[in-house]
């Protein structure tokens, strides 16, 4: 039986002719297959193109008659109105604010998915891993040791007054979705007291996790530990600025592990200079990779790694097959695990 007649009655038709849909997979992590993903696509009847294109010109001749679209990196408004036969864009990320077009998309029944599960742990271990390298003191301590300080009385200890212990104080999330939630629990076993901002969120949520539910400013006047867990999105672009930081407690560590223009870099650097907070742990930048003059880098209060808090060997091969899944589920039918624009659905017929 050939894989067309499997699937009639595909969205969008592709199976139902015959034809067997085309997914391009744009610029992949690694090499196209290696965990799996491939083997997704085929066993479905798919055929696989993968292309390095990057321009806008390049994107929307690789995509123009793709039924599906894997993007490791975002798309323009421009691709995404160029688009005609695609069903189901599936990126392997959390955020999708290098997705543009997102209406065009609705307006056109495409499918927008996302991976708003997958490497939840790893993000919220890495939170853990900042905050915890900020009030330990961690990497000044480390090349005190390793550039010989340790066994020279002359040396001045990179320590300094200690300024925090974790026990007993309070951490603040700023959202409180999946990775939120995962934050709030590893917080119980630190003793630590939780309050948390998210409009979205029900009020049931936050008693079921234990969390004081509480406005912005509530979180960033009552927390020695505010830590990011938003999306990047107009809305909160720069929602972390100059009059945030002023609310702030002088001995506050602010955690970024979401999106880097969440926060107004320059504010960040300016209210650790004047000492408005006292210290920042951060795995994302304004500008990536950040520039080597970024005064950040010179900081001895700030921790910074590059993006790396969602990485892991279970989570960087689930999420590079589970855009073919998501692929696969919308080309045979039936509703995704996450779909980016659910007022879609409504123009779909998915099981």
């Amino acid at each position: 039986m050939s894989s067309g007649s499997s699937h009639s009655g595909v969205a969008g038709g592709a199976y139902a002719h015959g034809a067997r849909p085309k997914v391009v997979v744009l610029s992949p992590w690694g090499q196209f297959g290696e965990v799996g993903e491939r083997d997704i696509l085929e066993r479905a009847g798919c055929d696989v193109i993968v292309s390095k294109a990057r321009t806008d010109e390049e994107v929307i001749a690789a995509v123009h008659d793709a039924d599906a679209i894997i993007p490791s990196w975002g798309l323009s408004a421009a691709v995404m109105a160029s688009l005609t036969k695609c069903r189901v864009i599936a990126r392997s990320s959390i955020g999708m604010d290098t997705i543009h077009g997102i209406d065009i998309a609705t307006e056109k029944g495409i499918v927008v998915c996302n991976v708003p599960d997958v490497f939840v742990n790893e993000v919220a271990d890495h939170t853990y891993a900042l905050l915890l390298a900020c009030v330990r003191h961690i990497v000044p301590l480390h090349n005190y040791v390793v550039d010989g300080g340790w066994s020279d009385p002359n040396r001045q200890h990179p320590m300094g007054p200690i300024s925090h212990h974790v026990y007993g104080q309070t951490l603040g999330l700023v959202g409180f979705g999946n990775i939120g939630r995962a934050v709030a629990k590893r917080a119980h076993g630190f003793d630590l007291k939780v309050i948390a901002y998210d409009p979205f969120t029900p009020k049931e949520v936050f008693l079921e996790s234990g969390v004081r539910q509480a406005t912005l400013g509530q979180v960033l006047q009552d927390s020695d530990f505010v830590s990011l867990h938003v999306p990047l999105m107009d809305a909160t672009h720069h929602l972390i600025g100059a009059p945030q930081f002023r609310l702030m407690k002088p001995s506050a560590l602010l955690i970024n592990t979401c999106r880097g223009p969440v926060v107004d870099e320059a504010a960040l650097i300016d209210a650790l200079n004047h000492g408005m907070i006292l210290g920042a742990g951060l795995d994302v930048t304004e500008e990536e990779p950040t520039p080597s003059d970024n005064p950040l880098l010179k900081m001895s209060n700030v921790v910074i790694t590059p993006h790396t808090a969602s990485a892991s060997d279970l989570a960087g091969a689930e999420r590079r097959r589970r855009p073919s899944h998501e692929v696969v589920a919308v080309l045979t039918g039936h509703r995704p695990r996450a779909v980016w624009n659910p007022p879609v659905l409504s123009k779909l017929n998915l099981k």
